[in-house]
């Protein structure tokens, strides 16, 4: 193992292998130590004490009657193990210095080189423990944050999907869309395509980003992540984020997974509300025809009554107008009831198909409130505490 001795008065150092004592019990150098005696060419610049102490075990301060170099001690790293070196001439206020330094142990000028030796290696030895137990504990307490994070993203993501199921417009949906992006820190541009209906929000984007998104309708590639840009491009619904962190890769690969469920999740909705929009217009449709029909109907209706009553009455005329026997005349006059009960029937049925109408159309109303937006209330609240804090 191998030790950087600093001291004071001058300021100079000494790279000493092996854990060897090189200060006597006036705190004095010894002539061996001497040997050890770092050249101060070859301090002269910072980055060379920095050095230096990279290529130690352990630095041994030796605290005299004079402050060490402040500025040394400030650049010994942190992981490495500072001892203080503690003879009878040491100063209260080097020994405050060392204190506050925050050295990991004392040394005694009166120790042994045995017990030098080992009180060295064991100090050593503690400091290398405890660097490894703040390595872990780093690392764990980097695992809880990703944990934490990774839960509040999907807390967005839930959010998001349980608001979605409101939404009856294009353009809610988008504002949602854009609400999620705001939680995550993120800022993009949302496009939905049906068949030649392409709508953009916000509608004004540079040309650069209109060209990503047509060439990404044009691939085949669901998810297509360059530095700081993420597209999201499904059948519908395509999703450019233009300040994704990209210096940051683990959360920029968290939030590649995240968006992907939020475009998804977009993309069956946008479908839904497409499906909605279609509906609406054919319950229209149908109820127009329906109508056209019921009118025909009740036209034919009042024609043919007309047309049988006119003829029963005319086969009434002729049965007593003309010269006929009692047999002529009573089959005549059956034939004018049968004609009239013929009508009655006909009005029967033309009622059924009339009552029939009117429930389809009673149907279509009923489907249409389903289809119907929600009421501005239910939308006001869901606005309400839309905002998610992250981790």
């Amino acid at each position: 193992m191998e030790a950087l001795w600093v001291l004071a008065g001058p300021d100079r150092c000494y790279r000493v292998p092996d854990q060897e004592l090189i200060v006597d019990r006036q705190g004095e150098v010894t002539k061996a130590g001497e040997a050890y005696l770092v050249s101060s060419s070859q301090l002269q610049e910072p980055s060379a004490w920095e050095a230096l102490c990279s290529q130690v075990d352990i630095v041994v301060l030796v605290a005299g009657n004079v402050q060490l170099n402040s500025l040394w001690l400030s650049s010994i790293p942190a992981n490495l193990p500072k001892v203080g070196f503690l003879d009878d001439r040491s100063h209260p206020e080097v020994r405050l210095q060392l204190t506050l330094l925050g050295v990991d142990g004392y040394i005694s000028v009166v120790m042994s080189q045995p017990d030098f030796a080992v009180v060295l290696q064991k100090i050593h030895e503690d400091k290398q423990a405890i660097n490894n137990l703040q390595e872990e504990l780093k690392n764990f307490s980097a695992v809880a944050f990703t944990a934490m994070s990774s839960a509040s993203e999907m807390g967005i993501v839930a959010v998001f999907a349980e608001k979605v199921q409101s939404c009856m417009e294009l353009h809610r949906l988008a504002n949602l869309i854009h609400v999620c992006l705001a939680d995550l820190s993120l800022e993009g541009v949302v496009q939905f395509m049906f068949e030649e209906d392409t709508s953009l929000f916000p509608p004004d984007i540079p040309a650069s980003f209109a060209r990503l998104l047509q060439s990404a309708s044009e691939a085949e590639t669901r998810i297509i992540s360059h530095g700081r840009y993420l597209l999201f491009s499904f059948d519908h619904v395509q999703l450019l984020v233009t300040n994704a962190p990209h210096q940051d890769q683990e959360r920029y690969g968290r939030l590649r997974d995240v968006l992907a469920h939020v475009v998804s999740i977009a993309e069956a909705r946008a479908k839904t509300l497409k499906v909605n929009t279609l509906l609406k217009v054919q319950q229209d449709n149908a109820r127009m025809v329906m109508m056209l029909l019921e009118m025909a109907a009740a036209d034919n209706r009042s024609a043919v009554k007309q047309i049988m009553t006119e003829l029963s009455d005319s086969l009434r005329i002729m049965a007593t107008g003309f010269d006929l026997n009692m047999e002529q005349e009573g089959e005549l006059l059956s034939l004018s009831d049968r004609a009239l009960n013929s009508l009655e029937s006909l009005q029967e049925a033309t009622m059924t198909v009339e009552e029939h109408f009117r429930s389809l159309l009673q149907q279509l109303d009923e489907a249409t409130l389903l289809l119907q937006a929600p009421p501005e209330s239910a939308t006001a609240e869901e606005n309400h505490d839309s905002k998610i804090e992250l981790f």
